[in-house]
């Protein structure tokens, strides 16, 4: 069991994503693996083997009251065998948020790369195409409802992921998620997780 602590897309953000790949002749790339839908998440912090208990108390401590950042996905990433799209904060507001959420799920902010895997590979050298939906998409805003200690189990074909404590976020009112600015934050290459 693989314990991490990771942040959801609302399921209107993915199933308009999950059709949009659908629906493209290109997708997923040959000799790529594409993660279900329902697995796209923002890996905040891998904590390895550990005390479940300990970790959702000392996130519940940590990240109780912290803001929900605005965050798009766009801008395709591939390391490793993966294939994911940037997850970018609106603004320098949002971006601080965001390294909130990393820095109390026990992670480092400035060696964290926001992203969300969609395909894998065995060919650990290979690229996705530079052409394609992921090189394309510019994803809505959204706000996370909620940060979560989660555990991945390896079996047959892809890992599962289960939810083992949430914590609620708070939504800022000063910036109604509609009038988000319609820029990102300047782009980083992406670490491995998620």
């Amino acid at each position: 069991m693989r314990l991490f602590t990771a942040l959801w897309p609302p399921p209107e953000v993915t199933a308009g994503l999950a059709a949009e790949l659908d629906g493209h002749p290109d997708w997923p790339p040959e000799g790529w693996r594409p993660v279900p839908s329902e697995d796209w998440l923002v890996t905040l912090h891998v904590h390895g083997a550990a005390e479940p208990g300990v970790l959702a108390r000392r996130l519940e401590s940590a990240a109780v009251g912290l803001a929900a950042p605005a965050l798009r996905m766009a801008g395709v990433v591939s390391f490793g065998g993966v294939a994911a799209l940037r997850v970018l904060p609106s603004g320098t507001a949002d971006a601080d948020a965001l390294a909130a959420l990393v820095l109390a799920a026990g992670g480092d902010p400035a060696g964290f790369r926001g992203h969300i895997t969609l395909a894998r590979t065995s060919r650990r050298r290979d690229a996705p195409p530079a052409r394609g939906p992921l090189a394309t998409h510019r994803g809505p805003w959204w706000r996370p409802a909620e940060v979560c200690l989660a555990y991945s189990e390896l079996g047959v074909g892809q890992p599962r992921y289960a939810v083992l404590h949430r914590v609620p976020l708070a939504v800022p009112l000063a910036v109604p998620l509609g009038e988000a600015p319609r820029h990102a934050a300047p782009s980083r290459s992406a670490s491995a997780g998620g």
